[in-house]
């Protein structure tokens, strides 16, 4: 039987699982969707993206005094739209997880509200202080107990690309400390287009047109609970890049011992043919930021990038952001499922 989600949130991540689910994952579905957004908008964004492309199949708009409906390839799919969780009836569809999507309600008794109305467990895509547990699907999903965690986190997406890469380099040589600076396809918010309103002020500035510097405290919060050996001893910069998709971590570490550029891609390439197959790959051909859209890994290493200076090492891993982000979602949400049956 296919795992049933609801999807608060038909922003861009939520529209990319509802892609991924549609075309290669029978067994998911998505059974019900929340978003302020009016149907017919939700409607024409899923059906045209300007980095997906056009919808693989159809999709229409039905607009009813007895509910909304997102209507794909003849099945339609529930659309209400409520302001807050607590008034979602995630019961009255029988959804087996919710993804909160919206960015909005990732923490406290907003993100609990999903609970409240009838969704059995919640997935946050993002980083959050106070979920039950944080999850990096390849890392330390073993953790996961959906009977004590039904706020999960599924980490982010930069977290994802940094952790997939430091993890098994650890693990072989020994980490003592590492840096990473990120340059991060510029989104709607923060990083506005063109100048504009937030409360951190040098995210008010056109993203379009400029390097913007960001902190990224969600990446350092989230590294620290999937990593908690490493806690305190990696720190993250992210640059806002104004690039359509796909993001690049340029990661730094201080390792235990000498280790060669060589020995460590291999180390890598081990790595992604073996624990973390379909998380991590390794390229040996020169990559930039286009060629990397549509990858489902969450960390592609550029190999020809990796340097060594005796014990300090440095290695880049592209990704892209929503795509890559979307299936780890995905996987978490079938591993939660499948542990409750």
């Amino acid at each position: 039987m296919a795992v049933r989600i609801g999807i608060n949130g038909a922003g861009r991540i939520g529209r990319n699982l509802w892609r991924i689910v549609h075309t290669g994952a029978p067994d998911l579905e998505v059974v019900a969707v929340n978003d302020t957004a009016n149907v017919s908008t939700i409607a024409n964004l899923l059906r045209h993206d300007s980095i997906r492309g056009r919808f693989p199949g159809t999709v229409e708009a039905r607009a009813s005094t007895s509910g909304d409906a997102i209507v794909v390839d003849g099945v339609p799919v529930p659309l209400t739209h409520e302001p807050v969780p607590d008034r979602i009836d995630w019961g009255r569809h029988d959804v087996d997880v919710v993804i909160e999507a919206t960015g909005e309600f990732t923490e406290g008794p907003a993100v609990r509200g999903h609970l409240r109305s009838g969704a059995p467990i919640v997935i946050v895509s993002t980083a959050t202080p106070d979920a039950d547990l944080c999850v990096m699907v390849g890392i330390n999903e073993h953790m996961l107990d959906p009977t004590r965690h039904r706020v999960i986190s599924n980490c982010c997406c930069t977290t994802y690309c940094i952790g997939l890469m430091i993890s098994p380099l650890h693990h072989a040589y020994g980490v003592l400390s590492a840096t990473a600076s990120i340059a991060y396809s510029h989104g709607s918010r923060p990083g506005p287009p063109l100048d504009g309103v937030y409360h951190l002020r040098r995210l008010t500035r056109a993203n379009a047109i400029n390097l913007v510097p960001a902190g990224v405290p969600g990446v350092r919060l989230a590294l620290d609970q999937v990593l908690p050996e490493l806690a305190g001893r990696i720190a993250a910069t992210a640059y806002r890049t104004p690039v359509r998709a796909v993001s690049a971590a340029t990661l730094t570490l201080r390792l235990r011992q000498r280790v060669d550029a060589d020995e460590i891609n291999q180390t890598l390439e081990h790595a992604a043919t073996s624990l973390l197959k379909g998380y991590l790959d390794v390229a040996p051909d020169p990559l930039v930021s286009s060629d990397v859209i549509g990858y489902a890994e969450s960390c592609v290493v550029d190999a020809g990038l990796t340097t060594s200076l005796g014990d300090l090492v440095r290695v880049v891993g592209w990704y892209d952001n929503e795509w890559g982000y979307a299936h780890r979602l995905l996987d978490l949400a079938r591993l939660a499922v499948n542990h409750t049956q």
